[in-house]
């Protein structure tokens, strides 16, 4: 099956002093890459302890609420929360939050990079201030906003996507060849109903649901004729090393 996937539905959360966490697709990805769906009810906080040579990498997009790190960041939209490796953090729920974590284990190469240049850390943006960029594979009523761009945190990188067929009632969205060089994950939020093909098979994904394309396999995400889609990308270089390699079109 080409597809990997889960459906809000089926993420068992157990919530413990106000806290749920549960992994998202386990063993999907060997590159050193871990998905979490976390949960908090409002009113509970969790502080989140550092793990060697690791980066963690937050995408808030349920809820209000703060992240408590060297300062204070409100979370009053759906943004993307970076932690600083060699620190705690903790995030506060003032509603109910859903977020979802990324725990990218750093290779020895990546430490290298880490330590010659990086992204400052602790880095937080709400998705409303990502940078807009335009690309040949997004049809024409869907937008789309850098978050992490390549090469500035090793081999990790980050954008979000939106689509609205409300008024041209076809599909609208992302229709893309396969990137042999990255693994893409897909955090969908807000109005979402859409369709995710990959290699000609699909599934219906809305709010709150979580994928994953294996590096190469092409791959679309529109929207069902007539609704939206909103999503985050979270994609991470396969290779350790010589890793930004660009492939020709055919």
């Amino acid at each position: 099956m080409a597809i990997a996937y889960v459906k809000k539905e089926d993420i068992a959360l157990s919530f413990e002093n106000g806290f749920a966490q549960t992994e998202l697709l386990p063993g999907t990805y060997q590159g050193g890459v871990r998905a979490y769906r976390c949960a908090l009810q409002a009113g509970a906080s969790v502080t989140v302890q550092t793990i060697p040579d690791s980066i963690q990498v937050l995408c808030l997009t349920g809820g209000k609420g703060a992240v408590f790190a060297q300062q204070v960041y409100a979370v009053n939209e759906p943004a993307v929360f970076i932690a600083d490796p060699h620190a705690v953090f903790s995030v506060h729920a003032a509603t109910a939050m859903t977020y979802t974590l990324f725990v990218v284990h750093q290779a020895p190469g990546d430490l290298a990079r880490y330590d010659a240049f990086h992204l400052c850390l602790p880095f937080f943006r709400p998705l409303s201030q990502g940078v807009e960029y335009v690309q040949d594979c997004k049809t024409e009523h869907s937008r789309s906003w850098s978050l992490v761009p390549t090469k500035r945190l090793c081999r990790i990188l980050m954008g979000c996507c939106s689509a609205d067929s409300t008024v041209s009632n076809v599909p609208e969205g992302t229709i893309e060849k396969g990137h042999p060089s990255v693994a893409q994950w897909n955090v969908t939020y807000g109005d979402t109903d859409m369709v995710l093909n990959v290699d000609g098979e699909e599934v219906n994904l809305k709010t709150d649901d979580f994928s994953y394309v294996e590096a190469g396999r092409d791959h679309s995400l529109t929207t069902i004729p007539g609704k939206k889609l909103n999503y985050i990308w979270f994609e991470h270089y396969v290779l350790e090393k010589d890793y930004l390699v660009s492939y020709p079109r055919a």
